[in-house]
């Protein structure tokens, strides 16, 4: 990876496995393979406010994409309740922090989530205040690839606990080369989720994959491009002998 580029929340490092036979396998190279996510967390709370630092994907402009975070009493989204609060995200940094005013904090469970477009539905990332006022690891939305073939992938995608992809439009591109979902021309393939579990698998079929290529999948929590979550990067290896 170049030094001026983004970093990453995190790098994934694993090989890519296939069924037999062995010669329509490809390998993803160990050291090219990289995740970015979106992420929030909660830094300070106290009876009155909560403030939460926030992180988009490399590119993001969360004022111009209506970007907000918003939070409930409760420990995991009621994704058809409105929220105690929301704090729409006032400029265009990938990365900042904001401050939700006008609740009121007690030893229940709070928690709070971080859209990356105008709808409930577009949150992609939470953290959480346990009862008690311990606070939880955040949680995000994730890809990640189950095996690679020449002409068809296998991906594994995470989403946030009760959340229901297919109702909510989300969908998976793939790209050659390092793509940005805000500057990204036509994608090679695509494929909408197709299921309502907030965690599964879906192939991509039908997709000539080169050796020695670098690829970009990105996954999307609605129909338009400045909805993704998460980009995942990789570069295939040569095919297995």
């Amino acid at each position: 990876m170049k030094n001026d580029e983004p970093q990453p929340d995190v790098i994934l490092i694993k090989k890519a496995a296939v069924a037999s036979p062995a010669s329509q396998r490809l390998l993803v190279e160990l050291d090219n393979t990289t995740l970015y996510s979106c992420s929030v967390a909660i830094v300070y709370y106290d009876g009155d406010t909560v403030t939460v630092n926030y992180k988009g994907l490399p590119g993001n402009q969360p004022q111009t994409y209506k970007n907000f975070v918003a939070i409930w009493e409760a420990s995991m989204i009621p994704w058809t309740v409105p929220p105690l609060a929301m704090a729409e995200i006032g400029q265009n940094n990938e990365q900042g922090s904001m401050t939700i005013s006008g609740v009121t904090i007690t030893r229940s469970a709070y928690i709070v989530g971080y859209s990356v477009g105008p709808d409930i539905s577009n949150i992609c990332c939470s953290s959480v205040i346990s009862i008690g006022g311990l606070l939880a690891a955040p949680t995000q939305t994730s890809i990640s690839l189950n095996y690679i073939g020449i002409n068809s992938l296998s991906i594994h995608y995470q989403t946030l606990g009760g959340y229901q992809p297919m109702k909510y439009n989300n969908w998976i591109g793939l790209w050659k080369g390092f793509a940005s979902p805000y500057s990204a021309g036509a994608p090679l393939a695509t494929v909408d989720i197709d299921s309502n579990a907030n965690e599964g698998s879906i192939g991509i079929n039908n997709v000539p994959l080169g050796i020695n290529t670098n690829y970009t999948l990105i996954y999307f929590m609605g129909k338009e491009n400045p909805m993704a979550a998460a980009i995942l990067n990789f570069s295939t290896s040569t095919t297995t002998s």
